[in-house]
């Protein structure tokens, strides 16, 4: 066969291969799954002025944290059609990422103005008043909802917050944050705050309620912290020792995990061990003035009163105002 042929066969045999594999790849594509954006971009190419159509997209832009375009989309949409509560709702979630939180009040208020059994546009309300700490405007919007839906259990959760905050009641706190788990047994934030509250009641069954949160969040670290405390506060040394090894697993840095296991050989008498976990803790966090106290107690109790004094002598400069360690420091003669 003639060179310039055999060439000339070859490379149209190549094309026919590159054309086919484009066309495939073009297929593909084609029928690939559209994402929500594509999909509302193409809505909104054919229904411009779609204030809907623009808040739904500023929501998928915030799902995405693309908070510029979220932006752009949710400001157009309020100018075409500032009374559709689906933008007012989309334009305070929006406003709230963004901390402007009132522009986020005042589009959600709109809301409940027009709707006042609209729950969504209450409850984004309750949790903003309830993170800028006014209290009564969050529980006016809770009893709202809950007339409405008394198996609503974020409500029931946050009225409990905000029972213990603003009337400082805890036996009621409590029995709404109960109401909460009832009506949604995994609801971690529940579960988890029941177990904080119980176990400063001194009532042991705040292990229970925070066992059963970690059994959702077996690696959430300050879940795991939390329960090590309750079965220290509660005598239940093994099992604390276990999960606040556990949680310096997870963050080598924890020294409030470290201090605790250094507490629980002091109170054991285990002077040599505890001073070991307080090291750790000092490591951990060198402004740690506690984790200094801790360590110099346990070189007074061995006999090292040189590295007690130390030890107490930095607590107190990283804490002037700790009294056990000024305390300390005199009972050695040196303050």
């Amino acid at each position: 066969m003639n060179r310039h042929v055999f060439v000339a066969s070859t490379i149209a045999a190549l094309l026919m291969v590159a054309c086919k594999n484009n066309q495939e790849t073009s297929e593909i594509v084609e029928n690939q799954p559209k994402t929500p954006i594509d999909s509302l971009t193409a809505l909104i190419e054919k229904n411009p002025d779609n204030a809907v159509y623009l808040a739904e997209r500023a929501s998928q832009y915030l799902d995405e944290r693309k908070f510029k375009e979220a932006l752009e989309d949710i400001d157009k949409a309020w100018l075409l059609d500032s009374n559709h509560v689906r933008v007012q709702l989309i334009r305070g979630d929006v406003y709230y990422v963004l901390n402007r939180t009132r522009a986020s009040r005042d589009s959600w208020l709109k809301c409940v103005e027009q709707e006042p059994d609209n729950e969504v546009c209450r409850m984004r309300l309750a949790e903003l008043y309830l993170a800028v700490k006014d209290l009564e405007a969050a529980q006016e919007h809770l009893k709202v909802v809950l007339e409405k839906n008394k198996t609503n259990a974020n409500a029931h959760f946050m009225m409990g917050v905000v029972i213990r905050d603003l009337y400082g009641d805890t036996d009621r706190a409590l029995l709404s944050i109960q109401r909460a788990i009832e009506i949604k047994e995994d609801y971690v934030d529940a579960l988890d705050m029941m177990g904080v509250l119980l176990t400063a009641k001194g009532d042991p069954l705040a292990i229970k309620y925070l066992q059963n949160a970690l059994e959702y969040n077996p690696n959430r670290h300050d879940l795991i912290y939390k329960l090590g405390y309750a079965y220290m506060r509660f005598g239940k040394f093994n099992e604390a020792m276990e999960m606040f090894t556990k949680a310096t697993m997870l963050n080598p840095k924890d020294e409030d995990s470290f201090f605790n296991m250094g507490f629980i050989h002091v109170e054991t008498k285990n002077y040599s061990i505890a001073r070991e976990y307080f090291d750790k803790a000092v490591k951990a966090n060198p402004e740690s003035f506690k984790a200094y106290y801790g360590r110099g107690y346990t070189n007074e109790m061995l006999g090292n009163a040189k590295a007690a004094i130390e030890d107490y002598t930095h607590a107190l400069t990283l804490n002037p105002e700790y009294t056990p360690a000024a305390e300390s420091l005199k009972r050695l003669g040196r303050y």
